[in-house]
């Protein structure tokens, strides 16, 4: 009896090895190890944190201007932002403000410095911030951090799969506050474009009154404000001469009027774009049978910036014009430099000489 109590000790020993074993065996997850580090982290630094969505975590919510239409973030919207991030070590990795540039002594007086638009659709946006974002209300300001495994663009029901891909993302401390949101972003921008161009001092009034309906075509805002005709008529490869000076249109929520091209050496130095290596002067236009064909420089422009052009068919030196357009016509969701994404845009053109 007593050597089959030793033999039964003897083989649950053995099976007992044998699965200590295969454990040892199992390889560890994608993730693990940065999950690990991660939730002793935040047990360690913000044991309170509230878990949102499928892993992000919020550290705190405040009201910075309580929005009185209560407008909420959805999905499929475009959400007008400030923000900065930074790693859980307190570095500054990303911001939209001004001070924050001065506070790293980086700050340029030729860089944009304002909100950002962000598409809130899956895969369009980081994971981790979909889900900190949606809910949120217009004027309210938040506090999150996201893991690395939910910083992807990927869109997957939950955190374990998340957890299962592979990633070269750091975990990241957001601060995000809504400045507005919109379901149309064309729809938010002809309506911005009409509250900036109706101000008095806009052009000097020139816009004053006018409404959507009285676009030239859609997104596109025209005035001549000097006309000179011409003696010819424009036709294909008539050439002629401009100067020119391209801003980004000032919207309070958005961007700020900052001026980012001209030919005109004196307003590039009084607007900090000098550059030594280019010669400011008046720009040579080629004509064509539509507007898509204009070239500046032998180069192709933006459509708002040849339909501008365009309008000033058969006018001589002396004529002088502003055009407005959203952003379709323009840089897109991509912008260009110091222009942001979806950015309307100011050009005011004259004709002048021949240099």
């Amino acid at each position: 009896m007593r050597q089959m109590k030793n033999i039964y000790k003897i083989s649950v020993f053995v099976i007992a090895a044998a699965v200590l074993g295969c454990a040892k065996a199992v390889p560890e997850g994608t993730n693990d190890a940065a999950k690990r580090y991660f939730d002793a982290w935040l047990a360690l630094n913000e044991p309170d944190a509230e878990r949102v969505g499928r892993g992000t975590y919020v550290l705190s919510e405040e009201i910075v201007n309580e929005d009185p239409d209560g407008i909420i973030v959805e999905k499929d919207g475009f959400v007008i932002v400030r923000f900065k991030t930074t790693s859980l070590e307190g570095n500054i990795l990303e911001y939209t403000d001004r001070e924050v540039a001065e506070q790293l002594g980086k700050y340029s007086k030729s860089s944009y410095y304002g909100t950002k638009i962000w598409t809130t659709t899956p895969e369009t946006i980081r994971a981790g911030v979909y889900d900190a974002l949606m809910g949120m209300k217009v004027g309210h300001k938040k506090r999150f951090i996201v893991p690395s495994w939910m910083m992807s663009y990927s869109n997957y029901p939950t955190e374990a799969e998340y957890l299962a891909q592979e990633n070269e993302f750091t975990n990241t401390v957001y601060e995000v506050e809504i400045v507005d949101f919109a379901k149309n972003i064309n729809d938010w921008q002809y309506e911005k474009i009409i509250e900036a161009i109706n101000k008095p001092d806009f052009q000097n009034g020139a816009f004053t009154g006018t409404k959507v309906a009285d676009s030239t075509s859609l997104g596109f805002y025209f005035k001549m404000l000097d006309k000179v005709e011409s003696k010819k008529e424009f036709t294909k490869d008539t050439t002629f001469y401009i100067n020119y000076t391209g801003r980004l249109l000032d919207i309070p929520e958005f961007s700020n009027g900052l001026m980012f091209d001209t030919t005109i050496e004196d307003l590039a130095k009084d607007n900090y774009l000098y550059s030594s290596s280019r010669t400011y002067e008046p720009s040579k236009v080629k004509w064509g049978e539509n507007f898509s064909e204009i070239t500046l420089g032998g180069s192709s422009v933006v459509a708002g910036f040849a339909k501008t052009i365009w309008e000033m068919a058969n006018c001589a030196p002396g004529t002088k014009a502003v055009g407005v357009f959203y952003s379709t016509l323009g840089y897109t969701y991509n912008g260009s430099g110091s222009i942001p994404p979806y950015a309307p845009l100011v050009f005011e053109i004259e004709i002048v000489e021949e240099p």
